[in-house]
């Protein structure tokens, strides 16, 4: 709130100089008619007027010589500006001084405020933590307790407090980060996942700040608030990505330093060849490099404004450049390009073990696991009404299955290699993912899960073709079998089965050390270093993952695949954006430059002139965010 202030206060000085140059500027024309042959009056209101006008412009360009990176290339073309007043106030020309100041600050202002409405977009994401909460408690306003009741008091959401208790009706935002204690309802999360179906939930689901209650009333535990909430920290992260310098913004802040020699250098031409003081100051407002600097910033903005409604979280703005090079995309395939649901669909005891005892015995491993498989098995246990014993220092091997107290769960390679026989009739299914378990060396059986594909997978597929991709790999620590046919079925390239983590990375690394520029796709956990090692880094279904989020180039905050072209589509088309800005800018130069120089436009002209190019770059950039209203960019 106070930066907003400041903003605002700024403002106001700049429009009250401006005004008090205007009037002063009026007087010096009104003077000769109240008192007649007082020249020296009239000229002296005139460079007064000149001067209050043009204050905020002599700040700003002597601010930006103190200012380093992007902030002096903002405020470098203020320095044009004031070449231009300096070359009025040198020649006499005060009318024209004060009214080409007046122009090009309202002109910066509009700007300003044309590309905060760019921002607005943004900063919509800070509306929901701006929310009303029905807190409940068990005592009333005066602090005492209530028998056998309870006391609702509606309250601000940034007064939450972890562990207080919430009502939500149906049609209101969820205010916190939390745990429903008790109803069944319909979430709609689109606001941060992008996703348009809604999900159901029920006690124990997690719910997130800035999701919309739908159908019915709900009570919730609250968990994380304000900043710590998922809602918060992508709003952090957006704001730092705002910030953030592509490789592109860079190129054109590098280039803008050698502009105003080049400038210059042509206004002395002009000067020295035609003597028009008035050509050569036309020439260096129009030549004010505000279309390049505002090129590639403008429509940065636009694009994370749209990936943030799309559900995806951008960390840098680089990113956008780096996508628009993909030419290899890597699959991990659980949770990615299957639903990461696994179902058991059959138990094998081994004799004298029964079902029952066998998948109490996983489950107690599997407890204290997250992977796909361990949720899988738990959940089965609990369908049968199954308990199990609370093993102590459970190891898990990544890629190879879970230990603890004599009792192993995982791959049959695994089981073989500590030499546990596996007898022939438990051998493994090409349709099915098959954990084995054993106990103090004696083997217990197998039991059999299936995963099922995405339904957008090999839609997703067919999108990454359109726009120019043709190499797709799928990584997987899965029997070749079942990545077989889940290849087979998604449409891709090749795949590489029975991968280890580390396996992963080299693959990887391979692919880039091969030219590829590679794009990674998983789970933002197990697959961390193979996210880490591509070129760019996406989490899938990032929602709730702090992991996810921290580690990732870029979060698909939902488990819609289809995110993915969308994303990469946004990319190339911001990357063109920028170089219709651009060559746009440099058109719009060279053409006012050229007019400048024969004479054809005064420096007011001129003013407006430029004013042109700097809202013509803003508002080019801001069809951007169009792109998420228009068909999908990636069909066709």
């Amino acid at each position: 709130m106070p930066e907003k202030s400041g903003r605002f206060s700024a403002l106001h000085l700049r429009l009250c100089l401006v005004a008090a140059g205007l009037l002063c500027l009026a007087l010096s024309y009104v003077s000769p008619w109240i008192r007649p042959s007082q020249d020296d009056v009239y000229s002296l209101w005139a460079m007064i007027g000149l001067g209050l006008a043009s204050l905020p412009v002599l700040y700003d360009s002597l601010t930006s010589l103190r200012s380093d990176g992007f902030e002096a290339t903002k405020y470098y073309m203020d320095q044009f500006v004031a070449l231009a007043i300096l070359a009025c106030f040198a020649t006499g020309q005060y009318a024209t001084g004060t009214l080409v100041a007046t122009i090009l600050i309202v002109g910066q202002i509009l700007e300003e405020h044309t590309t905060l409405g760019v921002e607005e977009a943004v900063h919509s994401l800070l509306r929901f933590s701006r929310v009303k909460a029905r807190r409940l408690t068990s005592q009333d306003a005066r602090g005492q307790p209530i028998e056998g009741a309870t006391n609702e008091s509606l309250v601000e959401a940034s007064t939450l407090r972890t562990g207080d208790r919430v009502r939500v009706l149906p049609g209101e935002t969820i205010p916190a980060d939390g745990q429903i204690s008790s109803g069944i309802t319909t979430l709609d999360q689109a606001s941060i996942t992008g996703e348009s179906l809604p999900v159901d939930a029920q006690p124990g689901s997690p719910v997130f700040a800035g999701t919309l209650n739908l159908t019915a009333s709900i009570e919730m535990i609250v968990g994380k608030i304000g900043e710590e909430t998922v809602i918060g920290r992508v709003t952090s992260i957006v704001e730092e990505a705002k910030t953030s310098r592509a490789p592109v913004m860079r190129l054109i802040d590098e280039y803008t330093r050698y502009y105003m020699p080049l400038v210059l250098i042509i206004t002395g031409f002009v000067l020295f060849f035609t003597r028009d003081v008035q050509r050569a100051i036309s020439v260096i407002i129009v030549a004010m490099p505000c279309a390049f600097v505002l090129a590639s910033p403008s429509a940065m903005v636009a694009a994370l404004a749209v990936a943030s409604r799309l559900g995806v979280l951008v960390k840098s703005s680089r990113f956008f450049e780096v996508a628009q090079q993909i030419d290899t995309v890597v699959f991990d395939k659980t949770g990615t390009l299957t639903t990461g649901q696994l179902k058991v669909t059959s138990i094998a005891a081994a004799p004298g073990i029964s079902a029952d005892t066998l998948l109490e015995t996983a489950a107690s491993l599997e407890a204290h696991s997250t992977h796909p498989i361990a949720r899988a098995i738990i959940a089965e246990a609990r369908s049968q009404g199954l308990t199990w014993p609370d093993y102590k220092n459970v190891t898990e091997v990544p890629g190879r299955g879970v230990q603890a107290a004599g009792v192993v769960a995982g791959r049959r390679s695994w089981l073989s290699e500590r030499g546990i026989q596996i007898p022939d009739t438990h051998a493994d299914d090409s349709a099915t993912s098959t954990l084995y378990v054993a106990q103090d060396g004696q083997f217990l059986g197998s039991i059999q899960l299936a995963d099922s594909l995405r339904t957008e997978t090999r839609e997703t597929a067919d999108s990454l073709r359109r726009l120019g991709i043709e190499d797709f790999v799928m990584l997987t620590g899965d029997r070749p079998e079942v990545a077989a046919k889940i290849a087979r079925e998604a449409g891709l390239t090749r795949y590489r089965a029975e991968c280890l983590p580390e396996e992963k990375l080299a693959e990887v690394a391979a692919l880039k050390q091969a030219g590829h520029c590679v794009l990674v796709i998983g789970d933002g956990v197990n697959d961390a270093p193979a996210l880490a090692a591509g070129n760019l880094g996406v989490a899938m279904g990032a929602l709730g993952s702090d992991v996810a989020i921290k580690t990732a180039d870029v979060a698909l905050m939902g488990h819609d695949l289809r995110a993915l072209p969308r994303f990469l589509a946004l990319s190339d088309r911001t990357l063109k954006i920028i170089n219709q800005n651009l060559v746009w800018g440099l058109f719009f130069i060279a053409l006012f430059v050229t007019l400048s120089a024969f004479g054809l436009i005064s420096p007011i002209v001129a003013a407006f002139l430029h004013e042109f190019s700097a809202f013509f770059v803003i508002f080019n950039s801001a069809r951007l965010l169009r792109f998420d209203e228009q068909a999908d960019p990636t069909h066709g």
